[in-house]
């Protein structure tokens, strides 16, 4: 078996595709690409991948990962180049390398993730004001949101798990940056964020007018945060 790491942007009309629909359409292009994927055993045997993290739909991906398993040991420049000849419209196959076989999983290496929202600014809003209100709610201890987990209502506490918040205002485009928890310890939503910002009157734009696109997913390493791809 031959393992490789798949590095890949999802935008256009297929950030309004699932996660379910994205593994059936790498799954078919795959089988349309010849390659040899590794299937599980069992009597329902399903191809060898794995994800990241999902995305929610209606937000674009701009470095998605998935590792892979082959039977044969091909080239990444042949693998990437067969891979997005086959993909549907809005993917794109950044890079491809092999990895070790015993290399951790991508949920097990995730650990933060680095997300954009991008909205029209209000007429004299610029961003010494909209940096000022990300700043101070920054300094937050606790900005609690109430979700619902099987079936009952959790509070829990965002802020442990936003990490940096920026923002800039050019011409008439108003911009939040985020880098927030996500993987198996927690999960903190861009759109909780951007709720919470617009409940306390720190920004200006509701949440809906916002287009979000996740840049970068993470692992935690000894000098701070490293890009999957370079793990």
């Amino acid at each position: 078996m031959s393992r490789y790491r798949v590095k890949f942007s999802k935008d256009g009309p297929a950030r309004f595709s699932s996660h379910l629909d994205m593994v059936r359409f790498f799954d078919r292009s795959t089988r349309r690409a010849g390659l040899p994927v590794a299937f599980s055993e069992g009597f329902n045997p399903h191809p060898k991948f794995s994800f990241a993290a999902p995305l929610p739909v209606g937000i674009a991906g701009k470095e998605e990962y998935m590792d892979m398993e082959l039977t044969a040991n091909l080239s990444p420049e042949e693998v990437a180049n067969r891979l997005d000849q086959n993909l549907p419209e809005g993917y794109q196959i950044l890079g491809v390398k092999q990895i070790d076989e015993r290399a951790k999983n991508l949920m097990a290496l995730l650990s933060r993730a680095a997300y954009r929202a991008i909205a029209e600014a209000p007429a004299g809003y610029d961003t010494v004001m909209l940096q000022g209100a990300l700043d101070e709610f920054m300094t937050l201890e606790n900005i609690m949101v109430t979700r619902e987990v099987k079936g009952k209502s959790k509070e829990v506490n965002l802020r442990p798990g936003i990490f940096k918040l920026a923002g800039t205002v050019a011409g008439h485009i108003l911009e939040i940056n985020m880098e927030l928890l996500i993987g198996s310890t927690g999960n903190v939503r861009p759109e909780e964020v951007l709720k919470e910002l617009f409940r306390a009157g720190r920004i200006p734009v509701n949440p809906e007018d916002f287009r979000i696109c996740r840049t970068a997913l993470y692992t935690d390493g000894d000098t701070g945060p490293i890009s999957l791809w370079e793990v």
